[in-house]
């Protein structure tokens, strides 16, 4: 409603105020909430989760919310501006929308008024911030590197193609050849021991099923199908994968001590490990 009402005292409706006040500085010709009729053939069309056709949103005083259609030439200028790439009368205004305001939110990360980095993992030397949005069938996301004046557009009309984690990777400089991009994931940055656990279903043994390579675990010589006997003079018998989560959490710096043993061995092997930040 914030947006009816901001149109409303501007004597105007919500497409008029962004064309006006944002489209036209930035010479973006492409960009609108209601498309022209004789440009439709132009509009990809959008597929839901199941790979069918999906409508375009028609909104009214919601508008802005899924309404705005666009190219991605118009995002890329969109995208200049913001990293002063392009210099406009809007930048001053844009440089005060990338001030953080929040940090730490668990789902959004650090976050200004319209971009936020949903807690994914900044390389050194780089300060990441985005923002996506979507319909029922497409997907869009617009990120960029404040430090290294780069960015990215991601336009996907498959909805089941995150287009937020393949930008969010190209920032990163992480992998994107071989990954399915309908689960691909961003790099995230975890304060851990670098294994992941679970209890055997056969045995109720909890046993290590993972683990990470440069992390203090790898780095100790763990291996997958060690069996914890104890988290911290803990015995791991009888507990869930949650409740042994539990006994290993703590910031950087924690030490978590482990009693493991082989499944074809009877000697217990006590292991340290000191948690920190990875990436995963």
């Amino acid at each position: 409603m914030r947006k009816w009402w901001v149109a409303s005292e501007a004597g105007t409706n919500f497409e008029s105020l962004v064309v006006n006040r944002i489209c036209r500085p930035l010479g973006m010709s492409n960009t609108f909430a209601a498309f022209p009729i004789e440009s439709k053939a132009q509009l990809a069309m959008g597929h839901d989760e199941n790979g069918k056709p999906a409508q375009y949103y028609h909104l009214q005083a919601m508008a802005g919310a899924g309404a705005l259609l666009s190219t991605a030439n118009d995002m890329l200028k969109y995208l200049s501006a913001n990293l002063g790439l392009a210099q406009t009368s809007l930048h001053p205004l844009m440089e005060k929308m990338q001030v953080i305001r929040h940090r730490d939110s668990p789902d959004m990360g650090k976050t200004a008024m319209p971009w936020y980095d949903q807690a994914v993992y900044n390389p050194p030397g780089t300060e990441l911030l985005g923002h996506a949005g979507g319909t029922g069938g497409c997907s869009t996301f617009i990120g960029f590197d404040r430090l290294q004046r780069r960015g990215v557009v991601v336009l996907s009309n498959q909805r089941k193609i995150h287009s937020s984690s393949v930008g969010w990777r190209i920032l990163q400089n992480a992998p994107l050849s071989g990954l399915d991009a309908t689960t691909m994931q961003p790099l995230r940055e975890y304060v851990a021991t670098g294994l992941s656990f679970d209890v055997d279903k056969q045995t109720g043994l909890l046993r290590i099923t993972k683990v990470y390579p440069n992390s203090p675990a790898a780095e100790a010589g763990l291996s997958p199908g060690l069996t914890i006997q104890r988290i911290n003079g803990v015995t791991t018998a009888g507990k869930s994968t949650a409740d042994c989560t539990e006994l290993m959490r703590g910031p950087v710096g924690t030490r978590v001590r482990l009693d493991l043993v082989a499944s074809d061995a009877d000697r217990t092997n006590i292991v340290e490990l000191t948690k920190r930040k990875i990436e995963l």
